[in-house]
């Protein structure tokens, strides 16, 4: 981004017009670091396959003062609820679907009128799988973000995880 700007500046300094006030300069400069920095991401996520008892766990990390909407949220309510879809896959069968293993908090959000519930800081779900043969399982993950006073629009990522069979060691 830094060189993105950079290059701005010098093709405005290299142009015939007119010199730029440095006033003019500070104030481009800074909105286009306000984009960025807006722009980046306000979660980190994290996808695992556990062997035993087989399971993908997705985990993410939430930036301090934003929300993740929970799996089971009501999607008339208004905002957009943590959806998880796996590409189907002859090499592995989907015994429970995801489910959350930390607690989603809940309360009334005026911006949607209802009763909301939410995660705050991290948020992990795993499901459980019987893995036939060695493979990749590909999925997608749709979310959204809000904090008190905004919402980004929801982001749909892809994702892939190479899962095996659970094999006992025999002792020697």
């Amino acid at each position: 981004m830094a060189q993105f700007v950079a290059n701005i500046f010098r093709n405005f300094e290299s142009s015939k017009l007119p010199v730029m006030s440095s006033a003019l300069k500070s104030v481009l400069f800074f909105c286009f670091l306000s984009i960025w920095a807006f722009g980046q991401d306000k979660i980190q996520w994290h996808f695992d396959f556990l062997p035993n008892p087989a399971s993908l766990q997705i985990s993410a990390t939430i930036e301090k003062g934003w929300h993740l909407y929970a799996l089971d949220l009501d999607p008339s309510i208004g905002p957009v609820p943590t959806q998880i879809v796996l590409e189907k896959n002859k090499a592995i069968q989907v015994l429970v679907p995801f489910v959350a293993s930390t607690k989603a908090q809940q309360s009334f959000d005026t911006n949607f009128g209802a009763e909301v519930s939410y995660f705050e800081n991290s948020f992990e779900a795993r499901n459980r799988i019987k893995v036939k043969k060695p493979t990749t399982v590909s999925g997608e993950l749709t979310y959204m973000l809000c904090d008190d006073k905004r919402c980004l629009p929801p982001k749909t990522i892809p994702f892939e995880v190479r899962v095996s069979p659970y094999k006992l060691e025999k002792p020697n």
